[in-house]
């Protein structure tokens, strides 16, 4: 019934800050216990220059992510590893490689069309670097989140010929655009379609798709977002460019940023591209204009690790997408005058303190709309909320630019996937989905593709649009598809290793942290469950959303923050457990050690 699912609903926010701890097991992807592990993988963690103090518990971690083989975790190690994969092993990877390094050398121009986001964006711009220091003409062109949507746009292909283009490459986009596609070939205009996202059963005919999803490939990873996919290309145009090396250690950086922004796992050789461009960042290479300009206007200080782009770089350069026009970001990305770079990175950090107050209303009132705002239930909207176990699926009048951000955070806190939709006062509902870990929104979306207009994604995310009309049987399809995919809906924390507060030193925490790097979505950054910590202090910071907590760990004093968790003040003085990330900081040239605390409870409580 509808009472029982809102009910179920403010069962699953409440239980963002009651969550259950699962702590893994000793053994979890070990074939031998502790001690055996710790021998057999001694000589991969001492090449690394670890302590042997810590030679346990990194073995745990290592088995834990799959690599309890000695070989395989000294490759894992080993920060000077650099294997790339032919990028010729990609479908129609060779061929469109061939007449791009043709046209860069015969001047011929390429269009490059990207999407709207920092994927999208970030692989646009690479593949218009990478022609353009190889001799050719490339611009590019952005759809607008509002008129186009995803996909090529409409003005994409006019302004190809008027411009008398001939070749046009989509990145991030096009596998889906069969009547874009088939219209453009109609004048006579080549399409390459560079992309990631799920191919439909009858996809576009572009001359080349380079799409590792497809049927027919055989790439060894083909988890690379748009901007992989697009560095992949641009590996194969520089491949006897007299500084490649330099060049391909500059993409790395747009090619990171895309990736992480589009929750690629940090694993094969997306971690090679990763760990290149943190190098880069921290002074090994040259770090492309625009994302130079856009570290420092927003402040952020070195040493850069992976999470300098979801907290400072992947906002900013989506900002410009989700409130407007996106091409100013395109425009960063791809220019080498200093002067433009640090006039349109100032636009971009205006345009997103924009964007962060417009998400943050929007966010507020679809949680006023479900009735998890702390007032009763019976607030909830039933003509534009529904709530059933396996999806969230709400409607408004919000910005498309913030639907994503807004089914993102409200994913989190319901631990199910859920639907946002903008309706306008007329036309179609324009839809993201977000959905926690376990569940395939691609293939969701899938199972009801006729009502649709427009639709793709991928595991944790996609989008659709379709007409108002629909909006019940949609909901209805996407949460029977939800259902039937079986994934866990109750909140979890899953901890790699508890520990009694002050066992080992946060600087050996960190440490351990710091062996793993880089880190992110397939390879995260391990959570630590810290037993009988004291907690001496609260202070409310972020107009009270957030906690700063001070910690007596083990008898040294530690900071930490625990965001959109208030009701910290209430333990303020108790000895608590606590479940955290470790990381090394920087502000004001002073580095040190902090936690991020995911979850805390009073020591003792169950959960």
């Amino acid at each position: 019934s509808s009472d029982v699912c809102s009910s179920d609903l403010r069962g699953g926010a409440a239980a963002l800050s009651r969550r259950r701890w699962v702590v893994a097991s000793q053994s979890d992807g070990a074939a031998s216990d502790p001690e055996e592990l710790t021998a057999a993988l001694s000589t991969a963690l001492a090449s690394a220059g670890l302590p042997e103090r810590l030679h346990p518990h990194l073995s745990m971690l290592l088995a834990q992510r799959g690599l309890s083989d000695p070989v395989a975790a000294r490759r894992f190690l080993d920060t000077r590893d650099a294997t790339l994969h032919d990028p010729a092993l990609l479908p129609d990877g060779a061929g469109l490689i061939a007449r791009l390094r043709t046209a860069a050398a015969e001047g011929e121009p390429v269009l490059v069309v990207g999407d709207f986001d920092a994927d999208g964006l970030t692989g646009a711009a690479i593949l218009i670097r990478a022609l353009r220091a190889a001799g050719g003409i490339a611009e590019g062109y952005i759809p607008q989140r509002d008129t186009d949507g995803h996909g090529i746009p409409e003005g994409a292909i006019s302004a190809a010929v008027e411009d008398g283009v001939e070749l046009l490459i989509a990145v991030d986009c096009g596998t889906a655009d069969r009547a874009r596609v088939e219209e453009a070939r109609d004048k006579g205009i080549l399409v390459g379609i560079v992309d990631h996202h799920a191919v439909p059963p009858e996809p576009a005919q572009g001359a080349w798709m380079v799409n590792p999803n497809r049927p027919d490939a055989t790439y060894p990873f083909p988890k690379l977002a748009g901007s992989g996919l697009a560095f992949k290309i641009a590996q194969g145009i520089l491949a006897d460019h007299p500084d490649r090396r330099a060049l391909l250690g500059e993409l790395s950086v747009l090619a990171m940023i895309g990736g992480i922004a589009d929750m690629v796992p940090v694993e094969d050789e997306f971690r090679v591209i990763v760990r290149s461009a943190l190098k880069v960042l921290n002074g090994a290479g040259k770090v492309p204009l625009g994302v130079e300009a856009l570290l420092r206007s927003a402040g952020a200080e070195a040493p850069h690790r992976v999470d300098v782009v979801g907290f400072t770089l992947s906002p900013r350069i989506n900002s410009a997408g989700r409130l407007g026009d996106a091409r100013p970001a395109l425009e960063l990305l791809t220019t080498d005058d200093p002067d433009e770079a640090a006039e349109l990175a100032a636009q971009l950090e205006e345009i997103n303190a924009e964007r962060r107050s417009s998400s943050r209303d929007a966010l507020d009132d679809a949680r006023a709309l479900l009735g998890l705002d702390g007032e009763h239930v019976a607030t909830m909207d039933p003509d534009r909320a529904v709530v059933a176990p396996s999806l969230v699926a709400i409607r408004g009048g919000w910005s498309v630019g913030v639907l994503g951000l807004v089914a993102g955070r409200l994913a989190e806190e319901v631990g199910r996937p859920v639907l946002v939709a903008h309706q306008p006062e007329e036309g179609a509902l324009r839809c993201s989905v977000r959905a926690p870990r376990g569940f395939s929104v691609a293939a969701a979306l899938e199972g009801s593709s006729q009502m649709y207009l427009r639709y793709g994604g991928h595991d944790g995310a996609g989008g659709c649009s379709f007409a108002p009309e629909h909006w019940s049987e949609v909901v209805a399809s996407l949460a029977d598809a939800f259902s039937k995919q079986g994934a866990t809906i109750e909140p979890t924390l899953e901890v790699d290793i508890e520990l009694v507060a002050g066992a080992l030193p946060l600087d050996d925490l960190a440490t351990i942290v710091d062996a793993l790097a880089p880190t992110g979505i397939g390879n995260p950054d391990p959570l630590f469950r810290l037993n009988a910590a004291a907690l001496s202090s609260v202070r409310l910071v972020g107009d009270g959303r957030h906690a700063r907590l001070t910690l007596d760990v083990g008898g040294v004093s530690a900071e930490g923050i625990a965001f959109g968790r208030p009701d910290a003040v209430d333990l303020a003085g108790a000895t608590i457990d606590l479940v955290a990330r470790v990381s090394r900081n920087t502000y004001r040239g002073r580095t040190r050690t902090e936690l991020q605390v995911m979850d805390l409870r009073r020591s003792g409580e169950p959960g």
